[in-house]
């Protein structure tokens, strides 16, 4: 009993703060506008539906706008994941298995970001990789021509890679902890050379820990705000900053609703085979 009531405390704080708001915001898309609130009284274009319609959701699908900022959320999400586990494996095997000074140097390094604000770190990547940053000047000083990332769907997969190394290497370096120096030596003395010891071993081991790292990545790439808005291009958008721009400079309330229905839809999808995969894995 006094479990339960220790743990009805944050289960309210959920439903107030979160799955409260959630399921308004779904009537909202749905159509059930409240009659008694001002804000939704001022001329917007607003659908009403006494008993709920998807013609909010018909819209937005057929707007090639949305068509084009969801294409590129979902390919700037999958492509910052991939390349994040790419930059953050070999500095987590670095972290466990490096010894001596450098790989102190590393371990610092990568937990750098950390410590940065995410617009502080846009505003340093913007200096460095923009146009007439410092990088187009020390290539300009050897005639190697530049064309800056900045404003491109290349800049916001680097400020999304940067943004996420530090969480990614220590989730995967402390499921490479994990992993016993003599299961290791054993593979070792039966002739595994270092490939086969990462194939077969290391990386089976550490399943679920980069599963997390794929997961909680692509949630949070996918509905980001800041990186996309200082460093992406004007258009196409992804729906972090579509759903602003939406919701304030346009006041379209109802579409910037309906296309967080949308985003949570993709991001419950990316969790629910999170927990499917790591239950099977447990099962098996």
């Amino acid at each position: 009993m006094l479990g339960l009531l220790l743990v009805l405390p944050p289960i309210f704080v959920l439903i107030l703060l979160v799955l409260y708001p959630a399921l308004e915001a779904l009537r909202f898309s749905l159509g059930f506008v409240p009659a008694d609130n001002p804000a939704y009284a001022s001329g917007l274009d607003l659908v009403n539906s006494d008993t709920g319609s998807l013609e909010v959701f018909k819209k937005l699908f057929a707007s090639s706008f949305f068509s084009s900022n969801l294409a590129l959320t979902l390919r700037v999400s999958f492509v910052s994941v991939a390349l994040l586990v790419l930059v953050s494996y070999p500095l987590a095997l670095f972290a466990r298995f490096g010894r001596g000074r450098l790989a102190g140097v590393a371990r610092v390094l990568y937990l750098l970001p950390m410590f940065v604000p995410v617009v502080i770190a846009t505003y340093a990547l913007i200096t460095f990789f923009g146009d007439n940053g410092w990088l187009e000047a020390i290539l300009g000083t050897v005639g190697i021509p530049y064309h800056s990332v900045i404003r491109q769907e290349a800049g916001i997969v680097l400020g999304h890679v940067w943004v996420g190394v530090p969480f990614a290497v220590l989730m995967l370096s402390s499921g490479l902890d994990g992993i016993s120096n003599e299961c290791l030596e054993a593979a070792r003395d039966q002739g595994a050379n270092a490939w086969v010891v990462f194939w077969r071993i290391l990386l089976p081991l550490n399943i679920v820990p980069l599963l997390i790292v794929m997961t909680f990545s692509f949630i949070g790439v996918f509905g980001s705000y800041t990186v996309p808005y200082m460093l992406g291009p004007s258009a196409p958008q992804m729906l972090g900053v579509s759903m602003a721009l939406n919701f304030g400079a346009f006041r379209q309330p109802q579409q910037a609703v309906a296309m967080a229905v949308v985003s949570f839809v993709f991001c419950a999808f990316a969790g629910a085979l999170y927990v499917w995969s790591t239950t099977r894995g447990r099962k098996s």
